[in-house]
């Protein structure tokens, strides 16, 4: 039997009317997101697709729990199928969601620590920006942003590197400008991001404390599935040490190159994006082509995704 690796949706996931047509048609769907409704203590349904859907993606404390949600009910939903992922990880905010999923903490205990990590992030990170650079040598770019870090003394630092050719760097926007245009220079091109704010970036070490504090709190337990931490790019068995290794998120570096080749290394072929987009399935197809990746958001329903992958 085939065994999938499970990629959780980041906040980028987002767009007006997502789980929808999987909470009218399946149950567990309809269970999932009425009782994340429930411990969130209002309507997530009104930021998915109602009367306030628009503002959902400028809203991280509302977007992070919405889009975990629905990866959520998704993941439910091929459980009950029978399929599991042998193996999950998430791109930043899909690390909690696949804290949750592994049941490291309980359903409850799980949105209550997304929901916080989006408002102390909402509340943290504004002060700077995040901008992709696309076509620069990686070694270049760190060391470009730690000299204009050092000039300006403001951090700009990578976010995320999300493919060979697609680098997120994140910090201070006079930096960040800085750094364009030495990307410019070297036939590279910056892509600003509309994002809620500097994520990943030292601009976060408030909310990451605050976060922490309220991670003591939560009792992590051992994973009923495997769960590959990004942060120490390996699979992490006990609680308490994923625990520690989530408490430094916030603030890491998302090596997602690192972590499809480490899992490509272990031995799997079968990736399957758990969320409403596509984009971790075309990160993988980037990465190593040679892997078989698809994601539950390219199907009208569950049935048809388990006949073609199954």
């Amino acid at each position: 039997m085939k065994k999938f690796v499970f990629l959780f949706d980041g906040q980028g996931a987002f767009k007006p009317g997502i789980g929808k047509e999987l909470y009218n048609k399946y149950q567990q769907a309809k269970q999932i997101i009425d009782e994340g409704s429930e411990v969130l203590g209002y309507d997530i349904k009104e930021y998915l697709w109602g009367d306030k859907a628009n503002q959902t993606s400028s809203m991280t404390s509302i977007a992070q729990p919405a889009i975990s949600l629905v990866s959520l009910a998704y993941a439910r939903i091929l459980m009950d199928m029978g399929m599991t992922g042998d193996v999950s990880l998430g791109h930043s905010l899909g690390e909690a969601t696949a804290i949750t999923y592994c049941g490291i903490t309980d359903f409850k205990d799980g949105i209550r620590m997304i929901r916080k990590r989006g408002e102390v992030m909402e509340k943290g990170g504004k002060q700077g920006a995040m901008m992709a650079i696309i076509n620069l040598d990686k070694n270049l770019l760190e060391q470009e942003c730690q000299k204009i870090s050092e000039d300006i003394k403001e951090p700009v630092v990578i976010a995320n590197i999300n493919a060979p050719n697609q680098i997120v760097i994140s910090g201070s926007k006079q930096g960040i400008q800085m750094v364009a245009q030495f990307a410019a220079k070297n036939r590279a091109r910056g892509i600003p991001l509309d994002v809620g704010g500097a994520w990943h970036s030292p601009y976060l070490k408030e909310a990451s404390e605050e976060f922490s504090a309220f991670l003591d709190k939560i009792e992590f337990k051992s994973p009923q599935y495997k769960f590959y931490s990004v942060v120490e790019q390996k699979i992490l068995s006990d609680g308490n040490e994923i625990k520690d290794s989530f408490k430094k998120q916030m603030l890491s570096k998302v090596d997602w190159v690192s972590a499809i080749n480490n899992l490509k290394s272990l031995g799997y072929e079968y990736f399957l994006e758990i969320g409403p987009s596509r984009i971790l399935k075309d990160l993988v197809n980037k990465i190593a082509p040679e892997l078989k990746c698809d994601s539950v958001a390219l199907y009208t329903d569950m049935e048809s995704l388990i006949q073609n992958i199954g």
